[in-house]
This record gives structure tokens, sequence and C-alpha cells, in this order.
């Protein structure tokens, strides 16, 4: 309002001027009156024309008028300033600010310099693309990788924090640090010199380090005192988890197994078949512990443990051989498949096993059927705290360590007892006998807590190498299951 004002007084003035020279050339005739005269017309037009080109001035690149006599003086407060800094966090450049609030780029330059603000002339952060990982992960990115490390060690059984492992996460915690400051693939590949492919892959959420999916599975969940999480199925080398379920780092009681049962899930196919067995859907869902205990027995038995202590984490399957020679294996091994199937993971028939070794050399040649389940931490974890053995150690050779099954309920021992006699028993016409070195004085406690007082040790050149029960007992309990009708079953029941 100040600026109008003053141009009306000019302009005032200027028409003054040209009145009072108008006069004294007609009062005097005077010919410098005349020139005075042109002079005032002269510059009014070309103020008049300087004012209209003026209004048809195209913009400048700033935003505002090249006119700096138009700006106004004005004072930056503190919020002016916050402002700015936000805004140029956001990815909008020194100029676009200074567009925006009127103001010249070396004034919103200079107070960001003040405040702190990294920058550089000709520079801005770049709005990078979103991260495509949940919200979740980014929330524990931002704890940093040692605590990211001491929570999986803390909550997930059998996990291996490899080198590799702990250099991979901590590499993605950095990127998702570079990505927040506006760092983009190229400069984040350089400075942590990792392949951007791999970069590329992390901010689009399509792979992430085994560690971080690990930590984003099991954070904030809850877990007991002496208990820890495990995935029921792991792909990709361990770099994919699926199915979570809390498991007891030793068993104390009947009721942690129970615990550990009810959290997975039957397959369909567990129910296919039963069928053949005669076992309904509700029998099923009432004997899953007893088809637990049946499976845990076959481990002990002549199913192969592959696998253990493996790199990202411990897991194992089992491979089930059994010999032609007897087409009752058949169905011996397609009813272990439905005792892994019921406890939610998958179990089948592969390609025959062709002889080898001494059977071989034997006088008849003969193949072997044989199953091949899924790769898994349960299996692991029935290995190491159910039968109690180390992964250095095997059941041919070293003594299990599962006290905790004599304290089971009957039926539950039962099963055990039965895949242990349809892996390495053998009926004679008055004894079943089981080949249970090195572990022939815990079969015997076993047997006898189901009421076999007969069961004793068959000595062979000085150590303990079979266990031993009347026909009459082992036909009672029955000592091989009652499901398949195997050969030995058979057997027992013509000489009982």
């Amino acid at each position: 309002m100040r600026r109008n004002r003053f141009g009306r007084e000019l302009e005032s003035g200027r028409v003054a001027c040209s009145v009072l020279a108008a006069v004294i050339c007609v009062a005097n005739a005077d010919v410098n009156g005349y020139h005075l005269l042109q002079l005032a017309t002269s510059i009014k037009v070309r103020e008049m024309t300087s004012n209209s080109e003026e209004d048809h001035r195209p913009a400048s690149d700033w935003g505002h008028s090249e006119d700096t006599t138009k700006r106004r003086p004005y004072w930056y407060r503190p919020e002016d300033r916050s402002r700015w800094e936000a805004s140029y966090r956001q990815g909008n450049s020194i100029v676009q600010i200074a567009a925006a609030e009127q103001v010249s780029w070396e004034t919103v330059s200079k107070w960001l310099h003040r405040l702190g603000v990294e920058i550089k002339l000709g520079r801005r952060p770049v709005q990078q693309p979103p991260l495509g990982i949940p919200p979740r992960l980014v929330a524990l990115v931002g704890m940093g990788h040692s605590k990211i490390l001491r929570l999986v060690r803390e909550q997930v059984w059998g996990i291996d924090t490899t080198p590799k492992g702990i250099e991979q996460l901590r590499n993605f915690c950095q990127f998702v640090h570079l990505h927040g400051k506006g760092v983009g693939v190229k400069a984040v590949a350089k400075t942590l010199g990792v392949h951007r492919s791999t970069i590329l892959k992390w901010r689009q959420g399509i792979n992430q380090p085994y560690l971080a999916k690990v930590a984003s599975s099991v954070f904030g969940k809850s877990l007991s005192p002496g208990w820890k999480l495990l995935p029921l199925r792991i792909t990709s080398g361990g770099n994919e988890q699926k199915d979570w379920i809390r498991v007891p780092e030793s068993i104390h009681g009947y009721n942690d197994i129970l615990s550990v049962i009810r959290q997975t899930k039957p397959l369909e196919q567990t129910y296919d078949r039963a069928a053949k067995f005669g076992l309904s859907h509700h029998r099923i869902q009432r004997m899953r512990h007893e088809l637990f205990a049946y499976l845990i027995g076959m481990m002990l038995g002549d199913s192969g443990k592959l696998g253990g202590k493996e790199q990202r984490f411990s897991s194992m399957h089992l491979d089930l051989q059994l010999t032609k020679k007897k087409p009752s294996n058949y169905k011996l091994g397609d009813f272990v498949c439905t005792t892994a199937n019921s406890l939610g993971f998958a179990m089948n028939r592969i390609r025959d096993k062709q002889p080898s070794g001494a059977t071989r050399t034997s006088r008849v040649p003969t193949p072997a059927y044989r199953w091949m389940s899924e790769r898994s931490p349960l299996l692991a974890w029935m290995f190491s705290v159910g039968l109690g053995l180390k992964w250095n150690e095997t059941t041919t050779l070293n003594t299990v360590r599962m006290d905790w099954i004599l304290e089971t309920p009957y039926n539950f021992r039962k099963r055990f007892i039965q895949a242990v006699a349809d892996s390495d028993g053998t009926v004679r016409p008055y004894s079943v006998e089981i080949v249970s070195v090195p572990n022939t004085e815990f079969i015997i406690r076993l047997l006898r807590s189901l009421g076999m007082t007969s069961a004793h040790a068959r000595t062979e050149n000085g150590k303990p190498l079979r266990s031993v029960v009347t026909i009459k007992e082992a036909a009672k309990l029955p000592i091989f299951n009652e499901f398949t009708h195997g050969y030995r079953y058979q057997k027992l029941q013509k000489y009982a």
C-alpha cells in the first residue's frame, strides 16, 4: 500500500511539472520552456510503455516476478524455517521451496545450513519408491541387527546364526536406513558392496535375509519359560519358513507332548490313507497322540534320519526302506506315511531302492520299497528333544535319553513299542525278539511297564543284544500293530 501511494504522488508531481512548463512556454514564448514540455511528455510515454510491458512479462523459473522491488520485507520466524526443513526432507528442492514461499533460494539455503541440514548446492534428496516390506519388519530393522540376533536366538529353536547370515542382516538394516535418507539402489549397492539386483529385490520385498524373515515371524509372540518357536516346514535352504508352533526345550511330561500335537494340523490325504486301515476321520483325531508315539518309535527303529544341525535351521527328513520280499511291507510303509501326515508334513513313496551292499551279494538280490518325508524342523526336534540324542549321535550306536515316556499313558507307550517291533522284531514259536542294542535295557523297562513281566535281555558276545518276551504276552498287547496285519502280526497270531 505504501509503494502504491508513493507511485501516485510521483505521477502527480510529473503532471504538475508538465503543466508548469506549458505555462512558462506560453507566457514567455521561451524555447527552453517548449523543450521542457517535450521532455516531460516523453518521460510520461516511456513510463506508460514500461508499465504495459511489465504487465505482459512472463514469470521466471523461480515462480515469481523478477521485479524484486515488489518483494515485501519479512522477518522469518522459527516455524517458517521448520516448514522449509520439513519440505526439503520430503524431497522438494531449494528452488521449489523458495518459489512456494516467495523468498530467494539463498535465504532458504542459508537457513537450512543453520539448522544443520546436510545439503549440497545443486543437489537434493530423491524421493525413492516405497519399500515393499511389511511395516513390522521396518520397525524391527530400526532396532538394529544386534537386537534382532538376540531376539531370534532367544525365541527360535534350532536356528543357526551363521557369519554369512549375520553379514546379510547387517547389510539389510543399513539398506533400510539409507533408503529412508533417499539413497538410490546404485549408491546403496556401492556403499555396502552388495550386487544391485539384491538391493532391488530387498526394496521390492521379493526377498529378505532369512534372519530378518525369522525375526518378523516371531516378533511379538508370547512364550512360556523353557519354550521356543519353530516352523513346521522350510524351503529354499531355510530361507522360507511356514507354520510356526511352540515347542519345549526339554520334555517334562505328557502334557508337553499334547501341547505340541494340538498345534499341528493333519493333511487332507491323511484321512484317505487312514480309511485303508479302517480308521475314520473321528478316530484319527482322537488318536493323533498315539500316531505321534508310533512315528517317534519308527525313528528309533528302521527309518533313516537324514539331516540334523544344518545351516540356518536344524531339520530332518525320514527315509524308510522295507524289503520287497514281504509284500505286506507296502502297507506298513503307507501306515507310517499316515502317521506323518497326521502331524502336518508330507511323506510319500518314491522310487524303489535297488539291491546294494550285502543285499546285492545275497543269493536272491531284492530291491526295497522306499518312502521319503519332507524336511521339517519338527522331525529334528523329535530326534533331539524326543529321543534325547545329540546331532552327532545315532540310534544304532547311542542310547536314547527319553525316560519321560515312562510317565505317559498306556496307549502312548504301546504304540511306541509297536513301531520298534514293526521295525526290528522277529517272531519265534515261543517268543518275540526285538533287536534293541544299544537300547536293550530301556526297551525292557518299557515292556515291563506295559505288563510284560517276562521281558528280559538276550546276551550275545557279552552284550545285551535283544529284548525277548513270551509269545503269549506279545499277542495280548499286541506287540505288532493291528492295522496293517503285516507278516509279523499274522505269524504272531498263528503261534499264539
